[in-house]
């Protein structure tokens, strides 16, 4: 990776969250909420399939924004904020914007975006280069 500068894009990441997935990370984040695992209960709260959960928002963000500044970068801090529901099976894309660069460390916002382009998480993520 070049050195960032604040304007640069990341490259956007896309991807999907499986039911198996959000099984998984319900149970090692011990959130026993049912809209996470369980479809016909997600459905019944009005949902069109399992839910993503916020955590896993977090962690997703924090890792293509690692993945992008290389096997040295270090996680300083992640914020965001949920915006829309996003479920299993949906096609979602991670675009990161960098913001500021002092020294090694670097500020970036971060976003996860529905099929349509709208904004489902928004977000910082802050990282120091090694």
């Amino acid at each position: 990776m070049n050195t960032p500068v604040a304007g640069d894009l990341c490259p956007p990441q896309r991807y999907t969250h499986s039911s198996v997935q959000l099984f998984r990370f319900s149970a090692v984040s011990w959130n026993a909420h049912r809209i996470h695992y369980d479809a016909p209960f997600a459905a019944s709260e009005g949902f069109p399939g399992v839910v993503v959960q916020s955590t896993l928002h977090g962690e997703t963000l924090s890792r293509h924004a690692l993945a992008w500044a290389g096997p040295t970068a270090r996680l300083e801090t992640v914020s965001w904020r949920n915006r829309t529901t996003a479920v299993a099976g949906e096609p979602l894309t991670w675009t990161a914007t960098v913001r500021a660069v002092e020294g090694a460390r670097v500020s970036l916002d971060v976003a996860v975006l529905k099929a349509d382009g709208a904004p489902c998480v928004t977000g910082t993520v802050e990282l120091a280069l090694g």
